[in-house]
């Protein structure tokens, strides 16, 4: 009877790909991981600029483009990123939706409009739109 103290070619061969398989498929998933991670750092951001429109009243209500630094001139924020906000040009793109105006259905003559629209924003990466409620 033989003894065995060694591997064959074949068994060292099934090691090595299982081994290489199981690296590669740890390698994809990293490197998933590290591009949804980037791609959602950035969506938070983006969306973070896009929520300035929804405390502002001045603002999302025509059509025009604008450093995004217009949409915080009210708040005291860091240096920093007011410079930072600055470089960001907005498109802004306003699309009236629908307006209604209550003294149309009542016999009172000083009612109150409602306008709904649609905001679309847009940067050189970034697009969204909100729909924006404005009561006058």
């Amino acid at each position: 009877m033989l003894k065995r103290n060694a591997f064959t070619l074949i068994e060292v061969m099934v090691a090595v790909m299982i081994v290489s398989v199981v690296i590669a498929a740890i390698l994809q998933m990293r490197g998933n991981t590290s591009n949804m991670f980037a791609n959602l750092k950035k969506k938070a951001e983006l969306n973070q600029y896009a929520s300035f429109f929804l405390w502002n009243n001045k603002y999302g209500f025509e059509n025009e483009t604008f450093a995004l630094s217009r949409l915080v001139e009210d708040i005291d924020i860091d240096d920093d990123l007011r410079r930072e906000l600055k470089n960001i040009k907005m498109k802004l793109d306003y699309k009236k939706l629908r307006k209604i105006d209550t003294a149309d259905y009542s016999d009172d003559t000083t009612g109150i409009v409602i306008e709904m629209g649609e905001d679309k924003i847009s940067t050189e990466n970034f697009n969204t739109k909100l729909i924006r409620l404005r009561l006058q």
